[in-house]
C-alpha cells in the first residue's frame, strides 16, 4: 500500500465482476495504471446532447447485465468513463466525443482500434458486439 492507503493496482480489493463494471476516470493514477496495464482500453464518451444522451444511457444501463462484458472488463480490459465537456485533448484531438462515444483504444497512444456505432441498434446486441470485438483482441494481446 502506498502513504494514502491504496494498493498498487486501482483494482485491488474490489470484485465487480457480480455487480458492474469499475469505470476509471481520466486523471494522473489512471493514466498510469493504463501505460502500466498495456492493454485495449474500452472508453465510453458520455454526451448530455439530448438527441444522443438517450442512446448513449441505453447502452450504459445494458453493459453491466452482460456476463461475458463484466469479466472481460475486470480480468482484460480497462474501462475509461469520459464526460464530452471534460475530455483530454488529446483524446478529442483523436476523435473522442465527435468521431465515437464509444472506442476500443490501442495502449499505444490510446489511439481507436475498434470504433462502435451506437446508434440505430438494440442496447444489448451492441453490447454482444462490444464482446466479439474484446474476445478478439484477447488472443492478440499478450
Amino acid at each position: 500500500m502506498d502513504e494514502h492507503g491504496k494498493g498498487d493496482s486501482l483494482y485491488d480489493n474490489v470484485d465487480y465482476r457480480d455487480r458492474g463494471i469499475l469505470w476509471l476516470r481520466w486523471d494522473e493514477a489512471t493514466q498510469d495504471f493504463l501505460a502500466d496495464k498495456g492493454r485495449p482500453v474500452l472508453v465510453f464518451v458520455a454526451n448530455q446532447d439530448p438527441l444522443i444522451r438517450p442512446v448513449l444511457s441505453a447502452v450504459l444501463h445494458a453493459m453491466p447485465r452482460n456476463d461475458k462484458l463484466r469479466l472481460l472488463l475486470h480480468e482484460q480490459f480497462p474501462a475509461l468513463f469520459l464526460e464530452a465537456d471534460a475530455i483530454p485533448e488529446y483524446l478529442e484531438s483523436l476523435g473522442a466525443g465527435s468521431s465515437y462515444h464509444l472506442a476500443v483504444l490501442s495502449p499505444a497512444g490510446l489511439t481507436p482500434l475498434a470504433v462502435i456505432d451506437p446508434f440505430n441498434r438494440d442496447p444489448d446486441e451492441l453490447v454482444e458486439n462490444i464482446v466479439k470485438v474484446l474476445e478478439a483482441l484477447v488472443g492478440i494481446w499478450p
